[in-house]
């Protein structure tokens, strides 16, 4: 049976998350990070990497069903045609702004 005593556990693979488990690893703490989402291989999982704007329908722009569909990533950058389907969408798990919150999600590892 393997070892599963750990220092410190990480949840999320995030910009905050990545940086704990850095930091914590450096000083030589045994660390397991948790992710809910899928791996994303390098070069492999990039499907879109190397596809010009020109190649898309819509010049790799937000389509109006897709802005219709995602009314918190439509509010900025993240919401186009090449990386559509990267995020987790508004309609499958949506939360209730009071204010102003800007969340993209990507539940990936990657």
């Amino acid at each position: 049976m393997a070892d599963n005593v750990y220092d410190a556990i990480v949840v999320g693979s995030g910009i905050s998350g990545g940086w704990a488990a850095k930091e914590l690893a450096e000083k030589g703490l045994k660390v397991l990070m948790l992710e809910r989402g899928r791996n994303i291989e390098h070069i492999k999982d990039y499907v879109n990497a190397h596809n010009e704007a020109w190649n898309y329908p819509h010049r790799d722009l937000a389509t109006q069903e897709m802005k219709e569909l995602e009314p918190v990533i439509k509010r900025d950058y993240p919401l186009n045609e090449s990386t559509y389907g990267m995020w987790e969408s508004h309609q499958t798990s949506p939360y209730v702004e009071k204010k102003r919150f800007d969340w993209y999600r990507g539940y990936h590892v990657g």
